[in-house]
């Protein structure tokens, strides 16, 4: 079979739809999978697929590969792109929210790893992109479950690169930073749920100060189009940084050190 089969999750708004979109312009067959049916239909096509599913469900995850399989014959390209971002002082966040928080954005990526390597493993062939985040090597204040959890992913990706490349698969690690999606929103609407003393409320002004620049942030579409560079790499690369903003994050980390870097984000944050 010539033509390319991806699955893409978290692909009814954002990032994930962006990729599903590109990927299908170019020749891919998609599986848009997110929870939100009315939105993936949206999107469907002749290459897009629809697919309702949560991460959280092992079963449906394992359902939705069984049927990717049997329709096609084989799956080259998972994106792993469905996640949330839990903000907040970490005395604060509940230990309930704290765990809803790696229950998607880490165990859901886990899930989907597992269930494609097989294949992907007897097809001798195949590529895993984990969309991550600047913060998984740049964690500041009111960010740390979140940044806890893309760093999770980052050590998983990081260790399941060395596990399967004899088998000829690639892992991709792609790093954004702010962009303009419906991600900023959500975020704040979470914090709202989160109580916080008068003593952090310098802190939540600083958390809105930051994310005040997502309308003039690049929008999906960039990080969409890496996951195409990626794949269409002759040599792909391992991780990918951006905007540029992004990179110079991660850079400044590196040479400042932990306490510099503290009081430079703190700073930033005004507070």
């Amino acid at each position: 079979m010539s033509q390319k089969i991806a699955l893409v999750t978290g692909a009814s708004s954002g990032i994930g739809r962006a990729t599903a979109k590109l990927l299908a312009r170019n020749g891919y067959y998609v599986f848009a999978a997110a929870r939100r049916m009315h939105r993936l239909e949206r999107i469907r096509s002749d290459h897009i697929e629809p697919i309702r599913l949560d991460v959280t469900d092992e079963e449906a995850i394992q359902a939705t590969v069984n049927h990717i399989i049997s329709t096609k014959g084989r799956i080259d390209v998972l994106v792993n792109n469905a996640a949330f971002c839990q903000l907040g002082a970490i005395e604060c966040v509940s230990m309930e929210a704290a765990h809803r928080q790696f229950e998607v954005n880490v165990f859901g990526y886990a899930r989907f790893m597992q269930a494609v390597l097989p294949y992907m493993r007897d097809q001798k062939s195949g590529c895993i992109i984990n969309i991550v985040s600047a913060l998984s090597r740049v964690s500041i204040p009111g960010f740390g479950w979140y940044a806890a959890s893309k760093h999770a992913v980052e050590a998983l990706t990081d260790a399941l690169r060395g596990e399967v490349m004899e088998f000829g698969i690639d892992v991709v690690l792609i790093a954004p930073g702010l962009i303009k999606t419906e991600f900023v929103p959500n975020q704040l609407r979470l914090l709202q749920t989160v109580a916080h003393p008068s003593a952090y409320q310098k802190l939540l002004a600083g958390v809105h100060k930051l994310l005040a620049g997502e309308p003039k942030a690049p929008g999906p579409d960039i990080i969409a189009q890496s996951v195409l560079d990626a794949l269409t790499a002759i040599v792909r690369p391992v991780r990918h940084a951006l905007p540029f903003d992004s990179k110079i994050a991660v850079v400044a980390r590196w040479l400042l050190g932990d306490r510099l870097f503290a009081w430079g984000a703190r700073r930033q944050m005004k507070f």
